[in-house]
């Protein structure tokens, strides 16, 4: 029996031995053509876990996705290690993308990051805009009284590194919104510390170094000062979370000196926050501020959130400049004071369009999601997604000086000249002394979506 036993086992091993080298001549074969089912199977031992986070009603659907995942792990041909963080982001922005909303959107934590400390009115840095042009990081503008406007940072400055990094080589690649955001991640800082920029300043080829200390920099996103005829002038460029407070400074100011007339300005405001919408309207009238329209056609009113007393200007004749760059909550504040409060005329170009609101989510790893969940109606129920505001007196901007008019917030004038030319700012003052505005040759069309920048 000890020896009938042996014999089995040895007949078993040789048996096994025979079946190893067939399947690994099947497997170099099969390797020969592409990857084996064993590598996908290995691929996806590495996934089990999140696939039994998908609820059971969404796994038919979701196995298509993970048999594409499972292939590019087995077959795609690398040189260097597949980044799978890039797989998940481009997964996500894919999914989003699929919802045909350009608001819905996914941003990496960089991105994510900068615009949630710009959203609450400050950060730490230099104080500067930047854009890209051409490939090129370039300073847009220095803040007034920034750690940039100081270390004599001019507009049109082209950073080359920062503190010796290349910025080509740290953004190549990157679409406008991702490379301001990564060479702004480069240039912010915490307060005390210096960064070192290496500049260009066209048209001179020569690079020089500045080095800066960085401070805290906060937004200034309301300025206003009276003008002759007891004119009120406020811009609104944002609606940040600091935004109301110095909107109440502003008007309490102003308030004692009785003006006459206001002018409020838009333009170019992208938005900002719905809540600080409310708060900018109800200094300015009591009553529905917008109607958000949910999913299943529900309609939400909402109303203004009213100021201080000594914030108030219910009663002032006003005009609103607006234009293609005034977008989202510009074009609720917009909207909401030409349906709702007497007295008051839109006058400039068609606002952007943008009507919807976004939920903006905080994800675990510092990425955010913006999630389209409602779209709103003007007061008297207009839609404005992809249809914009257009106001009642149409003026095209202009900066020729037969515009004349006071050279407003950080506006400079030309060199050789003490005025500045803005004809939409001087039709809102024609119309409030009731005048007709200028009507410069109109272009028509909707403004592009304004460029890309980033704080720094």
């Amino acid at each position: 029996m000890v020896r009938t036993s042996r014999a089995i086992t040895t007949g078993a091993i040789v048996a096994l031995l025979i079946g190893a080298i067939a399947f690994a001549v099947g497997w170099v074969s099969a390797r020969a053509a592409g990857t084996t089912p064993i590598d996908t199977f290995i691929a996806g031992l590495g996934t089990t876990a999140a696939r039994q986070d998908i609820p059971r009603d969404l796994r038919e659907e979701f196995a298509v996705f993970w048999q594409v995942w499972n292939l590019v792990e087995g077959e795609f041909y690398h040189t260097a290690p597949v980044d799978q963080q890039k797989l998940v982001y481009g997964s996500i922005r894919g999914m989003l993308g699929a919802l045909g909303d350009e608001f819905t959107t996914f941003q990496e934590p960089d991105l994510a990051a900068q615009n949630r400390e710009s959203m609450q009115g400050k950060f730490e840095g230099i104080g500067a805009y930047l854009r890209v042009v051409d490939g090129e990081i370039l300073i847009d503008r220095p803040f007034k009284g920034s750690p940039a406007e100081q270390a004599g940072l001019r507009s049109g400055d082209v950073v080359v590194a920062v503190d010796g990094q290349i910025l080509a080589r740290e953004i190549a690649g990157l679409d406008d919104a991702a490379a301001t955001a990564r060479a702004a991640a480069m240039v912010r800082g915490p307060k005390g510390t210096i960064v070192t920029l290496t500049l260009r300043r066209p048209p001179d080829a020569a690079t020089f170094e500045v080095a800066i200390t960085r401070d805290e920099v906060p937004i200034i996103t309301v300025n206003a000062e009276m003008l002759d005829g007891g004119v009120a002038y406020i811009q609104i460029t944002e609606f940040k979370a600091t935004t109301t407070q110095l909107l109440d400074e502003a008007l309490r100011e102003i308030a004692p000196r009785h003006p006459t007339s206001l002018v409020l300005d838009l333009r170019n405001n992208p938005g900002g926050y719905l809540t600080t919408a409310q708060e900018v309207l109800g200094r300015f009238y009591d009553g529905v501020a917008l109607y958000e329209q949910e999913n299943g056609g529900v309609v939400k009113e909402m109303k203004t959130i009213l100021g201080p007393a000594d914030t108030r200007l219910y009663d002032v004749p006003m005009v609103v400049l607006i234009n293609g760059g005034s977008a989202s909550a510009a074009e609720i504040v917009a909207g909401a004071l030409r349906d709702a409060r007497p007295n008051t005329s839109l006058l400039g170009e068609r606002s952007f369009g943008k009507g919807s609101v976004q939920n903006i989510h905080q994800l675990s790893d510092g990425s955010s999601a913006r999630i389209t969940v409602a779209h709103w109606l003007t007061p008297d129920r207009s839609e404005i997604h992809r249809i914009g505001i257009t106001p009642e007196h149409e003026v095209t901007a202009s900066e020729d000086p037969q515009y004349a008019v006071p050279c407003v917030a950080d506006r400079r004038p030309p060199e050789g000249q003490t005025i500045c030319g803005d004809a939409q700012l001087a039709g809102g003052l024609a119309l409030l002394a009731g005048e007709l505005p200028p009507r410069p040759a109109r272009t028509g069309g909707l403004a592009p979506p304004p460029p890309h920048f980033a704080a720094s």
